[in-house]
């Protein structure tokens, strides 16, 4: 689904201004807007549409690259990527969108369907290796404000239990502060974990295979492949280290190798 453009242009008019020597944000969008249109307007016959879908695509990113990270943009970016034939473009705008925003379900939902049209192994080792998994925490669940929100209601809670245990002595409201403290805790526990995973994938960028490609050893063609069955387009992996125009890359398995700096698309 594409979001109307005169959502996105009320929240581009209540963004920070960016400079740019070329096309203003407003203007931007709108020839995005017409393209993507003009795109529908096509779809009967691919050759002619996906250009059309491309030139969105290309508005929509520049509009991205400025610092115009909200949902319904990289939705937009998205379909207009994938209604390109850019798989992999479109994986790679969602995950970076759910950098940003992890708790949108909308982003979740559309992740799940572009994954699903990625030709992973169905069985065997690789398969294992390739798939990523799918993700959990309570930052896919909730906001920040949410989760402040909740946790400012257990210590009002536990306070409330404090001094209802100071006045009347009764265990059950010692029982109540301590299973408020417990939540807090799990909270807490929670937002900690999600913290230490985001600081791990921005050591290590995403990167998508744009084509088919063989898991190498070491940095170049001469090396053994790593598994034997060649990478399909659209596998998301973790870029550890680049090197002669390779890229040293982890599986979501955890299987590390080298594949060409060119068969990937990068956020």
């Amino acid at each position: 689904m594409r979001i109307p453009g005169t959502i996105l242009a009320f929240v581009l008019c209540v963004s920070p201004a960016f400079a740019s020597p070329g096309a203003t944000d407003a203007e931007l969008l709108a020839a995005a807007e017409q393209a993507f249109t003009d795109g529908t307007k096509l779809r009967d016959d691919s050759t002619k549409a996906r250009p059309a879908f491309a030139q969105a695509a290309n508005g929509y990113d520049e509009l991205w690259r400025r610092g115009h990270h909200n949902p319904d943009l990289a939705l937009n970016r998205a379909n207009a990527h994938r209604l390109a034939g850019n798989l992999p473009a479109a994986i790679v705008a969602l995950n970076g969108a759910l950098a940003v925003t992890p708790w949108n379900r909308p982003l979740q939902v559309a992740l799940e369907d572009a994954r699903s049209a990625v030709a992973y192994p169905l069985t065997g080792d690789l398969a294992a290796q390739c798939r990523p998994p799918a993700t959990v925490g309570i930052a896919t669940r909730m906001s920040q404000v949410e989760a402040w929100l909740v946790a400012g209601v257990l210590w009002l809670l536990a306070c409330g239990g404090v001094t209802r245990f100071a006045m009347t002595r009764r265990p059950a409201w010692f029982l109540a502060v301590g299973a408020c403290g417990v939540a807090l805790a799990v909270l807490g526990g929670f937002w900690w974990h999600d913290s230490r995973e985001r600081e791990q994938a921005e050591r290590h960028p995403l990167v998508v295979l744009a084509s088919d490609v063989v898991l190498r050893r070491g940095n170049a063609e001469t090396y053994p492949a790593r598994v034997e069955s060649r990478l399909p387009r659209g596998v998301e992996l973790r870029k550890l280290a680049e090197r002669g125009g390779w890229v040293q890359v982890r599986l979501a398995g955890g299987v590390v190798g080298w594949v060409p700096g060119t068969a990937v698309v990068r956020g």
